[in-house]
């Protein structure tokens, strides 16, 4: 398709520059997960009418564009664009607002919710305090790790630390199921943020028992008001490591964001229960879009 190209590390300055100009609450649009993820959906972007288009290619999905706001017909001549070369495309990641000042969008594009794909946000103050009957047993699983592990501290993710980062993420891959599809693509994306650290506007924290890593989190700005945490790993040898991360990387984001976006659960029964279990403030919904037949 002409003036589609694929979305390589060189283009993460591009993607800071209109993410930050126009921010989203959703965690697809960060500069980390495009890249991240990016060779392993096989993202492409091209440039129409002076905004930023992101493709996934594998999915053939056109992400909705970025900069300034395109009126529903226009988002129809770009996604019959792409239709011409893949037959199959269709909108994604269409934000709520933009439903609700639009609703002539629904008379030419056939609108769905996907529940897995929605982001669970979070107050970065209860995440810290952990107030109220249903985070309790988080607070006793975090008291109980202080407890046990009197000596632990807590490190910044440093260029130096990064080798260390990928042997405990191997370890953990290792010790879970080998098979599962999700797992192996998250570490490949876990890997493309660690090869990439230093071109990517990333943070994040470690855990550390004895010079050891109990567990660790990576993490960027998602928009003025709000970080994203991106993975967090974790010894399920260490009892409470898992909430201790949690708590730690809000605690060290507290000052700086109100809100904390812990991304999907992708329908995984586990993962959902985990993220519903510290009481989300809202969802960010996931609608996509497929055009209407033609008249």
């Amino acid at each position: 398709m002409p003036g589609l190209n694929d979305l390589e590390i060189a283009h993460t300055q591009m993607l800071q520059d209109y993410l930050s100009k126009y921010p989203r609450d959703s965690c697809d649009y960060t500069t980390t997960n495009l890249m991240a993820w990016g060779s392993i959906y096989e993202s492409k972007f091209l440039l129409y009418k002076e905004r930023l288009v992101i493709f996934n290619l594998r999915f053939n999905y056109v992400l909705f564009p970025i900069g300034e706001e395109l009126a529903p017909v226009e988002l129809k001549e770009l996604v019959l664009l792409f239709k011409q070369y893949y037959p199959e495309a269709e909108m994604v990641l269409i934000p709520q607002e933009y439903l609700e000042k639009h609703p002539d969008f629904a008379e030419l594009f056939e609108v769905y919710e996907d529940r897995d794909w929605s982001d669970y946000i979070y107050s970065n103050e209860n995440m810290v305090s952990l107030s109220g009957k249903k985070l309790a047993k988080k607070k006793n699983l975090i008291s109980q790790y202080r407890r046990t592990y009197p000596e632990f501290h807590v490190l910044r993710i440093t260029e130096n630390r990064l080798a260390h980062i990928m042997q405990f993420t191997e370890k953990w891959r290792r010790e879970r199921d080998l098979d599962d599809p999700y797992l192996k693509t998250e570490f490949k994306a876990i890997k493309n943020t660690i090869d990439n650290w230093n071109s990517l506007p990333t943070e994040g924290i470690i855990i550390c028992y004895k010079e050891k890593i109990s567990a660790y989190s990576i993490f960027s700005k998602q928009n003025e008001d709000m970080a994203t945490v991106h993975f967090e790993k974790f010894d399920p040898f260490m009892k409470g490591s898992a909430q201790v991360i949690t708590w730690e990387t809000s605690k060290y984001l507290q000052s700086r964001y109100t809100w904390l976006n812990r991304e999907q659960d992708m329908g995984l029964t586990g993962l959902r229960q985990a993220k519903l279990s510290y009481v989300p403030d809202r969802l960010v919904p996931f609608f996509g879009s497929e055009l209407k037949a033609q008249k």
